[in-house]
């Protein structure tokens, strides 16, 4: 994506972007605010495009915007890899931790309602339990993926999270 791009282009690749564009008087005043020359340096860009139809000119998002704006991995896929495929429970068993995918998929998706910060904390509280049970050597007693999203797991780590940006936020601070 070129660095190069100022407010007025950006809110001309949203307006673009927009698939539920009305044709409104206050969007038409915002974009006659854009010059000539800053949608052509979009269009040199290769961000969008144009067509002429009758009167109008139409433009479109190209594939390389499109394709810049997709993360190159879903939150679930993040999460996923993240969690581990298969561990050695203390009897000496190995115990495989992502079975019902699909499921897990579902209630990834219901927890986080389409939320990416709430995708992103999902992810930030499992990194930090899988740190911490290899820290510790624990990493034997996780979870299935499936019980993990099942019962909440993530809020025991929530917990841990904050009592740690706590106390070492007050390390230091204490008089002898």
């Amino acid at each position: 994506m070129p660095e190069q791009i100022n407010t007025n282009q950006l809110f001309f690749l949203s307006t673009v972007l927009d698939k539920n564009q009305k044709s409104n008087q206050d969007v038409r005043k915002i974009v006659s605010l854009i010059s000539d020359d800053e949608i052509q340096y979009l269009i040199d860009q290769n961000l969008i495009s144009s067509t002429t139809e009758g009167d109008a000119i139409i433009y479109r998002p190209t594939e390389k915007l499109t394709d810049f704006l997709k993360p190159s991995k879903t939150y679930f896929e993040q999460f996923s890899e993240i969690y581990p495929k298969y561990v050695l429970r203390p009897d000496g068993t190995k115990a495989y931790l992502k079975t019902n995918i699909n499921r897990c998929h579902h209630l990834f998706n219901l927890y986080t309602g389409l939320s990416e910060a709430m995708a992103q904390h999902l992810i930030e509280c499992l990194d930090f339990e899988v740190s911490k049970k290899v820290r510790t050597g624990k990493l034997g007693y996780m979870k299935t993926m499936y019980k993990w999203l099942v019962e909440h797991a993530w809020e025991e780590s929530e917990q841990e999270m904050s009592d740690t940006k706590t106390n070492s936020a007050a390390y230091g601070t204490e008089l002898i």
